[in-house]
């Protein structure tokens, strides 16, 4: 459970910084490239079986929301 709030306290820091980023730079658009786990690597949103959502579905969307306009 810890590793799964570390990530996802990682990736909403990550989003106020794309956040910061489109209101002083105009930045339009980013993308998230690591969706599930790979080999050795444990920071997708799923795991490598794409068995369990790491993070929670609507807590990534939240993340994401404060980004996007309605």
């Amino acid at each position: 459970m810890e590793d799964t709030l570390q990530l996802l306290s990682r990736y909403e820091l990550y989003y106020d910084q794309v956040h910061k980023f489109v209101k002083e730079n105009g930045l339009s658009a980013t993308i998230y490239t690591q969706t599930t786990d790979v080999e050795t690597e444990t920071n997708g949103l799923m795991t490598y079986d794409r068995k369990i959502n790491k993070m929670g579905v609507e807590n990534v969307f939240n993340a994401n929301h404060n980004i996007i306009a309605p």
